[in-house]
């Protein structure tokens, strides 16, 4: 990043400065009074618990010299030379981007219940198969789609996001798919970032422990719609609070609606077939119909893909090309994601860790089964105990046969984990029990037949399995490719 001068920041806000001072070089900006030091400066915020100008004595306890308030509370301090503005955040990203970079030119946000991750991992596999350098800051990871490190939040707090933007510009990347919780955009955590395109997936009951009700959670989602760079709304229209959404849109914004079969959406499927492999459907869209092959499992993985379709749909002179890059994708990771083998039954891996969730995946998955459906799964260690005989009655309702196995037990037996898991179930026949992940993994498969698919449920995309504090080297998917290829029809 290049310095930015102390008259330079004076000037940004019709300021001058004289003498040494006006030379002062700053080489970061923080939010974060932990961070600071001589060549920082500090922007005071107001935040969830606390607010930064109380730390003011702590930023210069490490050595800064200058911080940044707001002109309302009329604040002094003997040791910071203070810059009093109308809107410090305001005044943030204007310095951020008025020296230290520029973010990539085509950046999209993502919001709802369900669904965020998903469209994200989609999008960026789309835009990069349409030639751009995708990026992507979610769930998933954030930074190139090729290069992703773990997120520590669903969505970085407001310096965080901008600052990884311009990373990413730095290394090329002109396109962003990110997630855009709920709790951020209360928080005005994407207060800046110049978005051009909101998607919206669906509301359903959630982190009502902040918002309180249905009716404050919805407004913070639709406060997307109505960000000053917005030009295009995404819409799932099979979604109850699609036109409450809309709403937040300006008249002058395009809209683009999606479902999974409502032909009064600019986006629908006909003549769907739900195989083993995928979704075969016929894609209706503004300019035709068009046959298309999903390699995704699960009716809502069609409506993640449409609504990154959709998204990309404005800006993509080749529409053919567009529409061919939904043959490619590949699952989420740990989201219905397949294990791509040319033998053996069908293995699908996913992190349902709940009854609900297990719920859903069976029954998606009970589409496009020719054969049985096999369950493998465990319940977590140190962790809700009364949802342990709930899953395996889920499984036991949706499934063929179930292999219950271990999960991340923690610092809890594996077995006594089972134990509670079976305790007062009945239906013994339908499952077996083997503690061992890894053998449950390889027997499972070695005993289905080339029709059947199996769900190893819980863990998803992590690479681990926590046994007493200590992570072991765990991944389902690489189990799973073991015993295919060690497989015998």
């Amino acid at each position: 990043m290049a310095n930015l001068t102390h008259a330079q920041l004076l000037n940004l806000v019709g300021l001058t400065a004289d003498g040494i001072i006006a030379e002062r070089a700053y080489t970061h900006l923080e939010t974060d009074s932990r961070k600071m030091n001589a060549e920082g400066v500090f922007f005071a915020l107001p935040g969830v618990t606390s607010d930064g100008w109380l730390y003011l004595d702590k930023v210069a306890e490490l050595g800064g010299l200058v911080a940044v308030v707001p002109k309302s509370l009329g604040l002094t301090h003997t040791s910071l030379l203070l810059i009093h503005v109308e809107d410090p955040a305001a005044f943030l990203v204007a310095c951020l981007y008025s020296f230290f970079g520029r973010p990539p030119s085509s950046l999209v946000a993502v919001t709802g219940t369900n669904g965020k991750s998903s469209i994200c991992y989609y999008l960026a596999q789309m835009a990069e198969a349409l030639g751009h350098s995708s990026g992507l800051i979610g769930t998933f990871g954030v930074g190139p789609i090729g290069d992703l490190r773990e997120a520590s939040q669903t969505t970085p707090d407001l310096l965080s996001l901008h600052k990884l933007l311009l990373e990413m510009a730095t290394k090329s990347v002109d396109f962003v798919a990110f997630e855009a919780s709920s709790h951020a955009l209360d928080q005005g955590r994407l207060f800046g970032v110049p978005f051009e395109t909101a998607v919206f997936s669906n509301l359903s009951r959630d982190h009502l422990d902040y918002h309180g009700t249905m009716e404050v959670y919805a407004e913070a989602k639709r406060r997307l719609f109505s960000s000053p760079s917005v030009v295009c709304g995404v819409f799932c229209l099979d979604d109850a609070y699609a036109a409450f959404m809309a709403q937040g849109l300006s008249s002058d914004c395009k809209r683009y609606y999606y479902s999974e079969n409502n032909p009064l959406a600019d986006f629908y499927v006909t003549s769907l077939r739900l195989l083993p492999s995928g979704c075969e459907f016929v894609l209706c869209h503004p300019e035709g119909e068009s046959a298309v092959f999903l390699p995704l499992l699960g009716r809502f993985n069609i409506q993640n893909a449409l609504a990154a379709l959709a998204s990309l749909w404005s800006n993509s002179a080749d529409k053919p090309l567009l529409i061919s890059t939904l043959a490619s994708l590949k699952g989420a990771p740990g989201r219905m994601e397949r294990v791509l083998s040319n033998k053996g039954p069908s293995v699908v891996v996913d992190y349902a860790h709940t009854p609900d969730a297990l719920k859903v995946a069976l029954e998606a998955l009970r589409e496009h089964s020719k054969g049985r459906l096999i369950c493998i799964f465990g319940c977590g260690g140190d962790r809700d105990k009364g949802k342990r005989p709930l899953m395996l009655q889920a499984a036991l309702e949706y499934a063929d046969d179930i292999w219950l196995t271990s999960d991340n037990p923690r610092t809890e037996s594996p077995t006594q984990i089972i134990n509670d898991a079976v305790d007062g179930v009945s239906g013994a026949e339908k499952f077996n029990i083997e503690v061992d992940r890894a053998k449950a993994i390889a027997d499972a498969i070695s005993t289905a037949s080339p029709s059947d698919i199996i769900l190893i449920a819980g863990k998803g995309h992590e690479t681990y399995q926590d046994v007493n504090g200590v992570k072991h080297h765990f991944d389902d998917k690489e189990e799973a490719m073991k015993a295919l290829n060690n497989y015998v029809d």
